[in-house]
């Protein structure tokens, strides 16, 4: 492992694994009790898009992760800072080494080593807060996959789908294969509610406590996914589309309400946003600045 390899692990997972969590976390950055002095305010922030740090209390030090190692053990050498990180089991496990876009991963192979509850890996718990979506939510429907792709080794937030498991993290978003997830309560229901990704089933959890309890549970993953599902919605008496408001979504949605009598687009519900993660994310972080 060298100094590039070392500073691409999230910063917030190495904190983690030396026993330090946030005492609070936002969209993009976290804050937490500085690691370098005994505080009582929170002033260590990570940025999470940059996966770097900085200590408003200490001059306003900062840097990437292995200049926080060697901050922590002035003694250490660049070596001993690097040997130290790896000794911690990280070596290419994290966020921050999967940067590729979707299509970097089309003719590779994913292939998932391991699957654990939800709660078990504190940077995959920072995320989905950082989505605004509680781990207690997201153990109902996912679980932690362990994952590599040729031969690096990620891992990310899964559901599982027909045909394999749905994975994203924040960088990254893909498949081990195609297909639809189906989610039902405790008895059977007349009405089925669809959404495009499974953030935006956890999102209408949070938001919908109450009314959720009368409707199954559909989420496509991917738009494409579509043409698989189609003869399973006509079970239902009403299909309710919570589908993206971009392009693609929204040509779906006419496409469905054309050909289909029992489908409703619900998307007014969550306008001018994206998508109901997108809205949910908005509404707090409106309430953090108040």
């Amino acid at each position: 492992m060298n100094c590039k390899q070392a500073n691409q692990i999230s910063i917030i997972a190495y904190l983690s694994q030396i026993g330090i969590s946030p005492k609070s976390t936002k969209p993009d950055c976290s804050f937490f009790l500085s690691p370098l002095r005994i505080e009582k305010t929170p002033s260590f922030k990570v940025d999470h898009n940059l996966n770097l740090w900085v200590d408003f209390g200490e001059g306003h030090a900062g840097g990437t992760l292995i200049d926080l190692v060697m901050k922590l053990n002035p003694s250490y050498s660049i070596q001993d800072a690097l040997a130290h990180v790896e000794n911690l089991g990280f070596d290419s496990f994290s966020f921050h080494q999967q940067k590729d876009k979707i299509s970097d991963y089309e003719n590779s192979k994913i292939k998932v080593l391991n699957t654990k509850p939800i709660g078990t890996n504190q940077a995959i718990t920072d995320y989905l807060i950082s989505r605004e979506i509680q781990p207690e939510i997201a153990g109902k429907y996912c679980k932690e996959v362990y994952y590599s792709v040729d031969g690096k080794r990620y891992f990310g937030v899964g559901n599982e789908n027909s045909n394999g498991w749905s994975i994203r993290n924040k960088y990254w978003k893909g498949c081990t294969g195609q297909g639809g997830s189906v989610y039902f309560t405790t008895r059977e229901f007349s009405n089925l509610s669809v959404f495009e990704g499974i953030f935006d089933l956890m999102s209408f959890i949070k938001l919908d406590q109450f009314s959720h309890q009368s409707s199954a549970f559909l989420v496509l993953n991917s738009l494409v996914n579509i043409k698989q599902v189609e003869d399973f919605c006509q079970q239902y008496d009403s299909v309710n589309l919570y589908l993206d408001t971009d392009k693609a979504g929204k040509e779906l949605t006419a496409d469905l309400l054309n050909t289909r009598k029992n489908f409703i687009d619900k998307s007014s519900l969550y306008s001018p946003f994206k998508d109901l993660n997108e809205m949910l994310v908005s509404e707090n972080n409106q309430s953090y600045t108040r």
